[in-house]
């Protein structure tokens, strides 16, 4: 049996114990529901589990072998311009956010502020309706034990795109949103090429504006407040079987899965660091892992409880299952790689084929196999980095709603180790690209700026993410919203050389 460590232990028992259930007691639950009544695969998956070696998302711990459990994390749906199916969305939102996930929606096929309404008067507008859906997941907990997450979505040529990207900056509203810009390679070669684009909906052109002129206001709010990202329309439906019939135009809440509407995220991770053997790495062992961890995420989408029954219809028919890691970094830094180098580039090659073939070998016709996902909570759970990212910081203490933990390894004192604000974001992004190579679905990765940062540099950061075909760009400059408003924050234990103030 595993030995969980202390942070571990206090998640465990904070957000993920029913009560009269113990840590352990957690996963042997878990593991008995995804396993389907056998046993040998059940007792290897929960082998897995308690060792830190493969976890599938809150949701699935959380909820799994709990009567009418949602499994899934986050959903897409899809929204009309019609009052009834507004409120229609709100409420299976709530439902969502209630059963425990998260919601990604795009508002851009509501009509703009002003517009006639066949009854009389005029449309209150698509950012005004967002207001409403702000307002539910501020009172809506998902599954009673942690604030709901929800993702808004405008395409850059809606005619409410500036009121879009400014409302975080001018107002107090929709703090529960994440907040992202869909745009087109078009827009994209617009902005090169100093173009003008028309903002229009149903056919109508409201303005025409400088495409610069957007993408510099999306690049502010990004610098100032770390919203709005960006989504990259044309290479998402690169990878997407069911376009052009269906073209995919939302995410979920942290947009690492690309969604057609009714779809849900089926999502784990691979502890990387448990193959590190000696200065070698299992590769044979990982494929392997990769099998057992795949079937234990198909399995999900047949016991998992769907709170509307176009999810249901929707996932019967994809049967999508997104395999991820985590522990990137500390992988790296125990194999005695630099993030920031050709010899990582070339160990995600070398990651690459274990990983996309076994997944696709489990399940080929799935819509998406593969999913980097954030792993804030797993990868406490197993004690290693999170994601793909680099090491946050040598010491570094992490906010959730449960509380602050702090997080330090004795692997961060090695000289292999490349924190977050010692990688430059040309390499950051680098690191993103080489892994959506591989990715079918998405990869969730933020570009860490250091507060000096410039509206240049997130600029750059931008374009450079076009260029090298990743899905989507968030980047988050440290400190632009103050310690109340971020989840990760530095905390220095050593004296800056040539500094008369030690940060203790």
């Amino acid at each position: 049996m595993g030995n969980l460590s202390k942070n571990a232990t206090l998640l465990l028992q904070q957000r993920y114990c029913h009560p009269g259930e113990t840590p352990h007691e957690v996963y042997r639950r878990v593991s008995e529901a995804m396993g389907m009544g056998d046993q040998v695969f059940a007792r290897r998956l929960y082998n897995l589990m308690v060792k830190s070696v493969f976890l599938p998302n809150s949701p699935a711990i959380r909820n799994g072998g709990k009567p009418n459990g949602l499994l899934h994390a986050c959903f897409v749906l899809p929204i009309a311009d019609d009052i009834n199916s507004i409120f229609k969305r709100v409420a299976d939102m709530a439902n969502i956010f209630k059963a425990g996930g998260g919601v990604g929606i795009n508002f851009s096929p509501l009509r703009p502020a002003g517009t006639p309404l066949s009854s009389g008067g005029t449309s209150s507008g698509a950012v005004s309706f967002m207001n409403v859906f702000d307002t539910t997941t501020e009172i809506v907990k998902q599954g009673g034990f942690r604030r709901g997450a929800l993702m808004g979505i405008m395409n850059y040529n809606h005619p409410e795109i500036y009121d879009f990207m400014s409302v975080k900056l001018n107002t107090n509203k929709l703090t529960n949103f994440n907040l992202s810009v869909l745009v087109d390679d078009y827009f994209m070669k617009a902005c090169r090429d100093d173009l003008n684009i028309e903002l229009a909906f149903n056919e109508k052109v409201y303005q025409i504006v400088r495409a610069r002129d957007i993408f510099d206001k999306i690049v502010y709010g990004a610098w100032k407040r770390g919203d709005p990202s960006l989504v990259f329309y044309d290479r998402i439906n690169q990878d997407n079987p069911l376009f052009p019939e269906t073209a995919i135009v939302c995410t979920n809440p942290c947009a690492e899965v690309p969604l057609p509407p009714f779809g849900a995220c089926t999502l784990g991770s691979i502890n990387l660091t448990k193959f590190v053997k000696g200065n070698e790495f299992d590769f044979a062992g990982f494929y392997e892992t990769c099998k057992l961890a795949s079937k234990a995420l198909l399995n999900v989408n047949k016991v998992s409880h769907y709170p509307l029954p176009e999810i249901a219809e929707t996932m019967e028919k994809l049967n999508p299952f997104g395999l991820g890691v985590m522990g990137f970094a500390d992988t790296l830094i125990m194999l005695g790689i630099k993030y920031d180098s050709e010899d990582c580039l070339k160990f995600i090659d070398e990651l690459q084929l274990p990983y996309r073939v076994a997944t696709n070998e489990m399940s080929p016709d799935s819509f998406y196999h593969r999913v980097i996902a954030p792993t804030g909570s797993l990868s406490i759970l197993a004690n290693c980095s999170s994601g793909i990212e680099p090491v946050f910081d040598t010491v570094f203490e992490r906010h959730l709603t449960v509380g602050v933990i702090e997080e330090t390894r004795d692997i961060y004192k090695s000289q292999y180790i490349r924190t977050a604000h010692e990688v430059s974001p040309e390499w950051h992004i680098k690191v993103l690209a080489q892994w959506q190579k591989y990715v079918d679905g998405g990869v969730s990765k933020t570009i860490n700026l250091p507060y000096e940062a410039t509206l240049k540099d997130i600029k750059d950061v931008f374009i450079q993410a076009w260029k090298l075909g990743v899905k989507g760009i968030t980047v988050f400059r440290d400190g632009c919203l103050g310690e109340q408003g971020q989840v990760l924050i530095r905390k220095p234990n050593k004296c800056e050389e040539g500094s008369e103030v030690c940060h203790l």
